[in-house]
């Protein structure tokens, strides 16, 4: 059986474990577009959730409020394949937390939910899923805890006017949590010196912030996992030391926002 000391070793390596917790939380993640005909502009990341009755991309406000003068938003379904996914933007219901103030500020608050249309919901979920992101915690007993930040830096992408290439990364960080006013927070440090990793996380923004938890298996002590959807990314400081500082609402502002969610009114004819 696996030990704590053989999992952080997978964690810290290139080990399948930490491909395969990537691969799993980019299953609930997407790029998201702005289409205006056969134009594709990338405008940031967004995870996939599920509150009550209703399925939405869960993002930051200021990704919102640049899509909101475009009549299509577009997010990436599938992998390895070329592919538009089109939702129109005057079928969202967008829920929105954001700053009284005229500019955005390293406070927020920049968050936004965004209501799928159901009749498109069934195509999204033939390849990803979607994270329930007020259920309880699960029961099993832990081994070990990571964080991944899931998003789309946008300097690794490949964009012409016509066609985007994108890549969903994840990267495994250690967050701070800290609270400032009724929103709590997430800063987390990114490694911005190396040639091969992005000078700017621009893109980020909207992409989740995820909890991690290892366990023994039950059935055959293998390690396996569970995650939740902890924080939302929208906020980058400048450089310092090579490293910058990357900022999330935490999950109480979240839960706040699903919960100030209005509800679905649906209408029935009486025949």
């Amino acid at each position: 059986m696996s030990n704590l000391k053989e999992i952080e070793s997978q964690l810290l390596g290139t080990g399948d474990l930490r491909q395969n917790i990537v691969r799993s939380l980019g299953s609930s993640t997407v790029a998201i577009l702005a289409l205006y005909g056969n134009s594709v502009q990338f405008i940031g990341s967004g995870s996939l959730v599920f509150v009550t009755d209703s399925h939405y991309i869960l993002t930051a406000a200021h990704v919102w409020d640049r899509l909101q003068s475009t009549p299509t938003l577009g997010i990436t379904v599938t992998d390895n394949i070329n592919h538009k996914f089109q939702i129109p933007v005057p079928a969202i219901f967008p829920t929105v937390f954001q700053p009284d103030a005229l500019a955005w500020n390293e406070w927020g608050p920049d968050l936004a939910l965004l209501r799928i249309p159901p009749e498109l919901v069934g195509g999204i979920q033939a390849f990803q899923g979607f994270e329930h992101i007020l259920a309880p915690p699960k029961p099993f007993g832990k081994v070990g805890e990571t964080w991944v930040a899931m998003g789309v830096p946008e300097e690794l992408a490949k964009l012409t006017q016509t066609h985007a290439e994108l890549q969903i990364s994840g990267r495994f960080v250690a967050p701070n949590p800290h609270t400032h006013g009724q929103h709590d927070y997430f800063d987390f440090e990114v490694d911005s010196s190396s040639p091969e990793m992005p000078t700017t996380w621009g893109g980020m923004s909207g992409g989740g912030l995820w909890k991690v938890w290892l366990y023994h298996s039950p059935e055959d002590g293998e390690i396996n996992w569970y995650s939740r959807l902890m924080g939302v990314i929208y906020w980058e400081f400048p450089i310092k030391n090579g490293y910058r500082i990357l900022r999330a609402h935490g999950h109480q502002s979240i839960a706040a926002i699903a919960q100030s969610v209005p509800p679905l009114f649906v209408t029935k004819r009486l025949e």
